[in-house]
């Protein structure tokens, strides 16, 4: 008899295992005190599969689900649900899986791709966005997590979006882009701050690539072109429709604000790849992007291949410092610990900042479906100091930083992420003093489940 593939996957498993049930829960346990100044919403996105794959199984794959936890005086309340894509309303009338995963697409045709809006979830005019980037984002309603639809821009928007706009602390606008393994490659993409899409330009690029994020100062916006390389061709002789080509070195693209296509400055440096930039900034001719950046990406090769390379493909936080003027790139990495899922304070996108905040690997995972994060780490960039909440055999996501106040200093504010206890086999909602990272946590709201490891999540104020 096969064996399924939820019982040999690791991404099927443990905590990266699917939850498939929506619910409500109101009146959460708490343990410590909710602090008073910490009104509003935080939403979650990831991948949660809601049938058996058809076969190999990659954590990109699952269907979107949104996990939103409600903070007002005191008090906590949680809700979920599914990201009700048209592609799962077919298998939910079929009642099992229709759509290949990554590891599947047929080399014969054009793969079918199936709209999991799973990767992060946005708040921008009004409007809740579920994103995944090869594909147009999906609407849902704020208070009821309930589906309205695929959104595009009033018809405008042609394509896909990035699952990680960047929101201009100053303008309000949203400033985002959608690639393709076919022309055009990417097209950059604004929309004012009443949501209405008033600028897109297409952007020349040498090779095809998966280009997951990007950065934007006040002045310039920054693409990262990785060695990671769409090809059709190869998916018929390797099995793979991207294909790691590390001779072709990184190029860094810096536009400014008001240019387009021409302006584009590009600038070689040494192959690796970038899935999440921290934060970029300007300083004089210089433009400073800081990152966690992967020096190979072993994203869909082959097991035996991932294995020769496992020294390779650990992210680390890095620094590119760009010099506009002298046409050259330095680089260093800041820190030696495996560290993902960088954030700063959103009011600071794109500005001089001085902290930034990661999930890091502190300890090896316990077996396959480990936890692949275990601390939060927070980064002085001014003094090198580094502060850690380790959570010791426990399981952490991406640290969302939430000021006090609209006002507030750079750090005054909290750090939330949801945390899992395998030997619970339960979750918690977890808030920090980002000012005393390394102390205990200033509240854990008690999840009615467990909460299974996500992507992105931000948080909306009430």
């Amino acid at each position: 008899m096969a064996m399924r593939e939820s019982d040999q996957n690791p991404f099927l498993q443990g905590n990266f295992g699917p939850w498939r049930m929506e619910g409500q829960a109101a009146d959460l346990e708490i343990v410590g005190e909710l602090p008073r100044d910490l009104n509003g919403t935080f939403y979650r996105n990831g991948p949660n599969p809601a049938y058996e794959p058809l076969g190999p199984y990659h954590w990109f794959d699952g269907d979107g689900m949104i996990h939103a936890i409600t903070l007002a005086d005191g008090r906590a309340q949680y809700g979920n649900r599914w990201v009700r894509s048209r592609g799962l309303d077919e298998e939910r009338q079929a009642g099992s899986a229709l759509y290949p995963g990554l590891l599947d697409l047929s080399p014969t045709e054009a793969p079918a791709i199936k709209n999991t809006g799973n990767t992060n979830i946005v708040h921008h005019a009004g409007r809740l966005l579920a994103l995944m980037e090869a594909a147009l984002p999906t609407e849902l309603r704020p208070c009821t997590l309930e589906t309205v639809g695929e959104y595009d821009f009033a018809g405008q928007l042609v394509g896909p979006m990035t699952a990680h706009p960047k929101m201009d602390p100053a303008t309000g606008e949203m400033l985002f882009f959608g690639y393709s393994p076919f022309p055009p490659y990417l097209t950059y993409h604004v929309a004012d701050k009443h949501g209405n899409l008033v600028r897109s330009e297409e952007i020349d690029l040498e090779w095809p690539s998966m280009i997951h994020d990007f950065s934007t100062t006040r002045d310039y916006v920054m693409f990262i072109l990785c060695p990671l390389v769409f090809s059709l061709e190869n998916l018929a002789s390797k099995g793979t429709l991207m294909t790691w080509e590390g001779e072709r070195g990184t190029r860094l693209g810096v536009m400014p604000r008001n240019g387009g296509n021409r302006d584009v400055k590009w600038f070689t440096t040494e192959a690796g790849y970038v899935f999440h930039p921290m934060n970029a900034h300007a300083d004089g001719n210089k433009v400073i992007l800081d990152v966690a950046r992967f020096d190979r990406l072993a994203f869909m090769e082959s097991p035996e291949v991932q294995r020769t390379i496992e020294e390779d493909v650990q992210p680390h936080p890095h620094r590119w410092t760009i010099d506009l003027a002298a046409g050259t790139v330095k680089e260093e990495r800041i820190d030696d610990v495996i560290a993902e899922f960088p954030r700063v304070d959103d009011r600071l996108n794109g500005l001089p900042f001085r902290y930034g905040y990661t999930a890091a690997n502190l300890e090896p995972a316990q077996g396959d479906s480990g936890p692949a994060f275990d601390a939060i780490l927070k980064y002085d960039l001014k003094t090198g100091k580094r502060e850690t909440h380790h959570f010791k055999g426990k399981g952490c996501g991406e640290a969302v930083f939430v000021p006090k106040h609209a006002s507030a200093s750079e750090d005054e504010g909290y750090l939330v992420t949801f945390v899992y206890d395998p030997q619970k086999n339960g979750s918690e909602f977890v808030i920090l003093d980002a000012r005393n990272v390394e102390a205990e946590p200033v509240a854990r709201v008690l999840m009615p489940h467990r909460v299974p490891y996500g992507f992105h999540g931000n948080w909306v104020a009430d």
